[in-house]
């Protein structure tokens, strides 16, 4: 049950809660989260550790660890700037403000909004799209934007050409290429 789970979760460490976050975070493959309630400290910091965020109109979002005395330790002083800027993630944090989905929406925490009771298959939807593609090149796109954040755009740029030429000779870019000359849906190995 959702208490259980809860107490469960404040009993663990501080360094096991982050391994949880970086766990995710380091998944080579893109992480969709449906979120469908409250994404508040812990619970958002998580969802910051995922790529893509899918929320339900009914969804909040916050980081309130001011609120009882101590600071965001799961990643959340260091991902929401990343998504939100900044300025805005200053002023959520020290604040402790809680935003609803249309404003999370807005600020770019979230990539959509969806009715509560269609969070989770509009979520699933997402991620079928994406791995419809390549799952090589998806890899590749996301070590070129997750390191490209800690790098000069020239080392980024960099990095960018380096994966792009790994890729070329992968086989799933030319069966991505055979299938789209011989207009039929490819069959990708992730190789």
């Amino acid at each position: 049950d959702e208490s259980e789970l809860a107490s469960g979760w404040q009993e663990a460490s501080a360094l096991d809660r982050l391994r949880v976050c970086e766990s995710v975070a380091s998944i080579d493959k893109p992480v969709v989260a449906a979120l469908n309630g409250d994404a508040i400290d812990q619970g958002l910091e998580i969802a910051l550790a995922c790529d893509l965020r899918v929320a339900s109109s009914a969804a909040s979002f916050g980081l309130t660890h001011l609120e009882k005395g101590f600071i965001p330790w799961d990643g959340g002083t260091q991902r929401l700037p990343r998504l939100i800027g900044t300025s805005r993630a200053t002023e959520m944090i020290l604040s402790s403000r809680i935003l609803a989905s249309d404003e999370a929406l807005d600020l770019g925490l979230v990539n959509l909004v969806t009715e509560p009771e269609d969070v989770v298959s509009r979520a699933i939807e997402l991620a079928s799209t994406i791995a419809r593609h390549g799952p090589t090149a998806n890899r590749y796109i996301k070590e070129a934007v997750m390191k490209g954040l800690d790098m000069t755009l020239e080392q980024g740029m960099r990095l960018e050409a380096d994966l792009s030429f790994l890729l070329q000779s992968a086989s799933d870019r030319a069966e991505g290429l055979a299938s789209f000359l011989e207009r039929r849906p490819p069959t990708y190995t992730g190789k």
